[in-house]
């Protein structure tokens, strides 16, 4: 789950401004089927080209005693279904771990969940699995993305109905095109900072 700041204020020509009806809460199947395919299309690339990386990440944090390399956590997902968020352990004493962590090369694991069908490339913000969480925290149907509009926004402290209703208004808004420029301004925010 990378997190990036498009710094600035005003508004965001890819964060629809609020106003109208927050529903539907939902692609249409058309548009569901599209984003599937381009999700794992991409996820699929990404992990062949930066195949190298991935396995030398799994070397780098793989304990001294066959430790599991990966770490994970539960988040809710689509329909509120629960899974396991995959990051790698990066021990954040070590310099290498540091230089990984600000690269985003912690979060390549996450592209495992994408080609499960736990996530999408870009989506919601996964929710954090919590006694009593609320069920308006909680996008009504649609996989959580790696990175998404919450990424963009130059507050990190969105939560609650706020991100909620910022989730609504990606999907009742989606398109694959800005699903491109979300990713592109991601990887840009993540090489150059925000």
């Amino acid at each position: 789950m990378i997190r990036c700041s498009s710094g600035g204020s005003g508004s965001d020509p890819l964060i629809p401004q609020q106003g109208g009806s927050v529903a539907p809460t939902r692609l249409d199947p058309v548009q569901s089927a599209t984003k599937v395919i381009f999700d794992r299309a991409v996820a699929a690339t990404i992990l062949v080209v930066l195949a190298p990386v991935f396995l030398g990440c799994m070397i780098l944090t793989s304990g001294a005693e066959g430790e599991p390399t990966f770490a994970s956590t539960t988040r809710i997902g689509r329909r509120g279904v629960r899974f396991q968020l995959l990051s790698f352990k990066m021990p954040p004493e070590q310099r290498l771990g540091v230089l990984l962590s600000k690269l985003g090369m912690d979060h390549l694991p996450e592209l495992i969940n994408v080609l499960r069908g736990d996530m999408s490339m870009v989506g919601p913000r996964p929710a954090a699995d919590r006694p009593g969480i609320a069920e308006v925290e909680v996008p009504v149907d649609c996989r959580p993305g790696i990175t998404g509009l919450w990424a963009l926004e130059p507050r990190a402290d969105i939560s609650g109905p706020e991100a909620a209703m910022l989730d609504r208004r990606y999907v009742d808004s989606w398109s694959l095109a800005r699903d491109i420029r979300i990713l592109y301004r991601t990887v840009v925010a993540v090489r150059y900072g925000p």
